[in-house]
């Protein structure tokens, strides 16, 4: 197992009880993953409201809670269920090649080379497993623009990933990028930093805590089959249900009312039509969090100074924008996501298309690769219960229990349609975030399991009742082993 985070630990979690002998690689010396002090940017808050962020068996009280009380989730987690022995902190995986044999690629096993984390003159230590599960985490590996210009700015260029306490203490901070991760640091900046700027080529939305005028938390609109069912379709027709056949001009009409709550909900609407999403939901809905409290009351305040706009250039001064202006910083800080890379995986495998895109099938296996899996890269909006439920799949996949698996050329036809569908619904996701479709990805993976997808003991229940969460999955390690 490569990476201890949430998808690391409930994978080892569901291996042990399943027989396995597990080993778990973890280049940071706790577990948790970018919770862990060590991995995470100052500041960084849960944005799960209460039941949202926990694992079916280890129910978590916490609402929209800190790194600190989220990483004590996470070592409790592990404690409990004896995964925390199996983890080597502070170890680096370095190499992962198929051994060689007879045979598909990894056919035979795999050969993992690792060393001491940022030791890079320590001795490599080898050794052999029959299976490898990659949990290394999609935000890793810093994506930085290649801007003109970087050696005549003096000042401190960093990503999101880099910033810690006292970052933004009495300097000039711009933050480029849209998302979570940007809003969520310029809010910090405006409190902190002399002056704060947000850079951004388009306005994303933002998902309000609570939806209907703030009266109802947002888990009871967006986890629900009922909410999912006005989403378009969902792309494996097993399983789409009557309800996800509603009429296209009675969803339209419904999204219109969803927009206009969430930009009253979101206050959203008490800033200028620029800084508003240009189009209604849901479009772009995948890439959506949980708005930060106290953004928009700083800009309305003017202690964030929004710019819709490309950045073109550093300058000796700061940042020029592709509408000539130029914005004056000490630190730039760029929330401009992160490569969905392995760098320690043998050429042989080959994870991503020519456009960047993974191409997994069910976003956890590769084509033509045995004995390996991801989990952690079928992202949903909990992805908590994303990555309990790949392990799930992971390990059924590997006891060769699933009810149905396609033949290498099956799982590629399959990756295609995905990705079309993907690029159609849900563009930009890079071929591993379905984001709003919490229930129709565990339907998926529990259809393939052979194991009954309504959760609930009634209709009302299965259907208005938020269904994206943990719990209603509990028990199944023992589901498997009946069936």
């Amino acid at each position: 197992m490569v990476g201890a985070g949430p998808g690391g630990i409930v994978t080892a979690k569901v291996l042990l009880e399943n027989g396995f002998d597990v080993t778990v690689f973890d280049k940071y010396q706790q577990v948790g993953g970018i919770w862990s002090s060590e991995g995470c940017y100052d500041g960084l808050a849960n944005q799960s409201a209460l039941r949202i962020f926990e694992f079916a068996d280890l129910p978590n009280r916490l609402h929209f809670a800190s790194a600190v009380d989220t990483q004590r989730y996470l070592e409790n987690y592990a404690e409990i269920f004896g995964v925390l022995d199996r983890v080597r902190p502070g170890t680096e995986v370095i190499s992962i090649r198929p051994v060689e044999g007879p045979g598909r690629v990894g056919a035979s096993g795999w050969s993992v080379d690792s060393r001491p984390t940022g030791d890079k003159a320590a001795d490599v230590h080898r050794e052999t497993f029959d299976y490898v599960v990659v949990a290394s985490g999609a935000h890793h590996h810093a994506q930085l623009p290649e801007l003109p210009g970087r050696e005549s700015f003096r000042g401190t260029v960093l990503h999101s990933n880099e910033v810690r306490a006292g970052t933004f203490a009495g300097r000039r901070v711009v933050v480029v990028g849209g998302g979570k991760s940007a809003l969520d640091l310029i809010t910090r900046a405006a409190h902190e930093a002399a002056s704060a700027t947000i850079v951004q080529r388009k306005v994303n939305w933002m998902i309000p805590e609570r939806f209907l005028l703030g009266l109802v938390n947002y888990k009871w609109i967006l986890f629900t089959r009922l909410g999912e069912a006005l989403l378009p379709r969902y792309h494996d027709p097993a399983c789409v249900r009557p309800i996800d056949r509603i009429d296209e001009r009675v969803k339209r009409a419904l999204w219109w009312l969803i927009t206009r709550d969430v930009l009253l909900s979101t206050g959203l609407y008490r800033l200028p039509r620029r800084l508003r999403p240009a189009h209604a939901l849901p479009f772009h809905l995948a890439h959506a969090g949980v708005m930060p409290r106290g953004y928009v009351r700083a800009v309305r305040r003017g202690l964030i100074a929004p710019k819709v706009s490309a950045v073109e250039a550093y300058t000796d001064k700061g940042l020029r924008l592709a509408t000539g202006e130029e914005v004056a910083a000490d630190v730039i800080v760029f929330a401009t996501g992160h490569h969905k890379v392995f760098p320690f995986l043998d050429s042989s495998v080959r994870v991503h298309d020519d456009d960047g895109r993974l191409r997994l099938y069910r976003g956890i296996v590769p084509p033509g690769a045995d004995r390996l899996g991801f989990v952690g890269f079928r992202q949903v909006f909990n992805n908590i219960m994303g990555v309990e439920l790949t392990a799930h799949w992971l390990t059924s996949h590997f006891r060769a229990t699933l009810r149905t698996t396609p033949d290498e050329q099956g799982m590629r036809e399959a990756i295609d349609a995905c990705l079309a569908w993907q690029e159609q619904v849900l563009p930009g996701s890079g071929g591993y975030d379905f984001g709003p479709y919490d229930i129709h990805c565990a339907d998926e993976l529990l259809h393939d399991m052979g194991l009954p997808s309504r959760r609930a003991g009634n209709l009302l229940a299965e259907y208005l009742l938020p269904g994206g969460v943990a719990h209603r999955y509990a028990g199944l390690t023992r589901s498997s082993s009946a069936k």
